[in-house]
This record gives C-alpha cells, sequence and structure tokens, in this order.
C-alpha cells in the first residue's frame, strides 16, 4: 500500500477531510492531495506536521512512510541556484554538473550528487505549484510520464508537467502554450526532472 493510501485510510479512520487537515497544518489543499496522489512525497517536518494534525504518534506515519524508498536517503546539503546562476549552469556543455558556486544551501534526501535547489524567481511559469519556494532539480534522474520537470527554452526557464502521450511528447504549462514534439523535444528545448517542490516556513 501507497503513503497516499495509507493516509487516506489514516484520515477516514480519524475523521478527518483534506480541507480540514490542510488547515490544520497551515498548508493547501492542493498540498494534501499531491500527498495523497503520491505526486509528492512528505519530508521528515511534513510526517511531523501530519502527526499532529492527525493526532496520531510520529511512529506510525513513519512505518507508512518507509515504502516511500527502499533505501534511505540521508539529507545533505544541496545548492540553491538564483536566476543568473541557472542560467550559468545551462549554458554549460555538460549540463549535469553546476560549476557555479552558491552561497546558499538547503537540506534535500536525494542520491542524485548533481541536484541542486531553484527558486520561483525568474520562472515563467511554475505549473501550478506557485505555493512553493524552492524546487528540487534531479538533473541526471531520468524523466517519466508525468514527472514534473524544469524546461529550458530560448524563451526561459519554467517548470511543466511531462507528459508522453500517442507518441508525442507535451510539456504542459499552467500559463504557457505547452510544448509538443513526436519524440523528444529539440536541442533548444532541455527538460530536467524536478523531485520535489517545498514551502519554506
Amino acid at each position: 500500500m501507497s503513503f497516499g493510501e495509507e493516509l487516506r485510510n489514516i484520515m477516514k479512520a480519524e475523521g478527518v477531510k483534506a480541507v480540514t487537515l490542510a488547515r490544520r497544518m497551515g498548508v493547501s489543499c492542493a498540498y494534501i492531495s499531491q500527498l495523497l496522489t503520491g505526486i509528492r512525497k512528505p519530508g521528515r517536518e511534513t510526517l511531523l506536521k501530519l502527526s499532529k494534525a492527525l493526532e496520531v504518534p510520529p511512529e506510525r506515519l513513519l512505518m507508512i512512510e518507509s515504502d516511500i524508498s527502499l533505501t534511505t536517503k540521508i539529507p545533505r546539503k544541496v545548492p540553491v541556484l538564483h536566476e543568473a546562476q541557472l542560467r550559468e549552469w545551462s549554458a554549460e556543455a555538460d549540463t549535469t554538473v553546476p560549476s557555479v558556486t552558491s552561497h546558499i544551501f538547503e537540506y534535500a534526501a536525494t542520491d542524485d550528487p548533481n541536484a541542486f535547489y531553484i527558486t520561483r524567481k525568474g520562472l515563467l511559469s511554475c505549473c501550478g505549484l506557485d505555493m512553493c519556494d524552492l524546487f528540487l532539480v534531479e538533473p541526471t534522474k531520468s524523466v517519466e510520464n508525468g514527472n514534473t520537470v524544469l524546461v529550458r527554452t530560448p524563451r526561459g526557464f519554467s517548470i511543466r508537467k511531462f507528459i508522453v502521450r500517442d507518441a508525442l511528447t507535451v510539456l504542459v504549462s499552467d500559463v504557457e502554450e505547452p510544448i509538443v514534439s513526436a519524440g523528444p523535444p529539440g536541442e533548444d528545448v532541455k527538460y530536467y526532472r524536478v523531485s520535489q517542490c517545498i514551502k519554506k516556513l
């Protein structure tokens, strides 16, 4: 059973609706929906907030959280790239290794050695994730149907949804026109997996 399914069962057993849980945690209903559907994976702080809001022991949530990953990922500091650093990173020939030096770091549970966070500043669109402050980009991870991605086009950067349907690749945005191509998009369009978005408290 997935984390989202088990969370739904706990909410039902405790008689707590998504709206109530969101209010108790101080987050949006969309955030709760993403936890329930598996779009988002909860971190330690979220698990503690869920425990308090649902009035269940943290151990109960930690037990079901174990299905998120079979290998334990120890949080480590990853750089936070601002707009100019992101442009510099994407201009490099080998875009898997950020060559910029960041003075700002945040913790992330990732096994991608080249992972980094970006902020919303300078993004053309955020694919409906405007409540997020930081997006975790894992450039060496493969992108699968339904993943959220950081997209670089000649116009700039945006957060989009990666969808493959009927042999077409579609990069969907909340405010921009979708990018549609038969097969992978052209050389002027690059995309990288976004594994997590967080709201700083």
